[in-house]
């Protein structure tokens, strides 16, 4: 008699295991789409990025395609340095161009942030730092990802629009 005890009580916890065993797997089927939708989502913060080709590039000219002054940070030897700024944009305007007028109106609408930005950068830049010779490369760089991140600002699915920044710069 005693071993029909034992069994029972091995088999109902067998049991409760089992049961236990299936309701995590159930749980586990319907919160898994969940939990892929919340990874989708936050992968999406990333700028995309795709092989853009010439002929799918507008430029853009910023302050009107003309150079401009900005003061540069003061230096003890230089205290009022100023560099000469000229500032070409290009934008993936989409296969055949089709997205042209979107991108236009974008630009447009952002064009006072950029700008902005430009300067902001510029004032934080001394003397010596823009005359470096690898300081060009470097504030391309810089200003394409400020760009995109301005121009991505108020979207879900962020992408990167501007792909080259012609930055020509004469400190003095």
């Amino acid at each position: 008699m005693e071993k029909k005890g034992v069994y029972t009580v091995l088999l109902s916890i067998i049991a409760v295991l089992s049961l236990a065993l299936a309701v995590l797997i159930i749980f586990l089927f319907i919160s898994y789409p969940n939990m892929k939708n919340q990874k989708a989502t936050v992968v999406s913060t990333e700028i995309s990025d795709r092989y853009v080709a010439d002929d799918e590039l507008a430029e853009f000219k910023l302050f009107g395609g003309e150079e401009k002054v900005f003061a540069l940070k003061d230096e003890p030897d230089r205290p009022d340095s100023i560099a000469l700024v000229s500032i070409s944009i290009k934008c993936d305007v989409g296969e055949k161009r089709k997205n042209e007028e979107r991108i236009n109106n974008l630009i447009s609408l952002y064009k006072s942030e950029l700008e902005q930005a430009v300067g902001d950068y510029f004032a934080n830049i001394t003397y010596t730092e823009a005359k470096a010779p690898e300081f060009r490369s470097k504030a391309r760089e810089e200003l394409m990802e400020i760009f995109n991140n301005i121009l991505n600002e108020n979207k879900q699915a962020k992408q990167k629009i501007i792909y080259k920044v012609m930055l020509n710069i004469l400190p003095q």
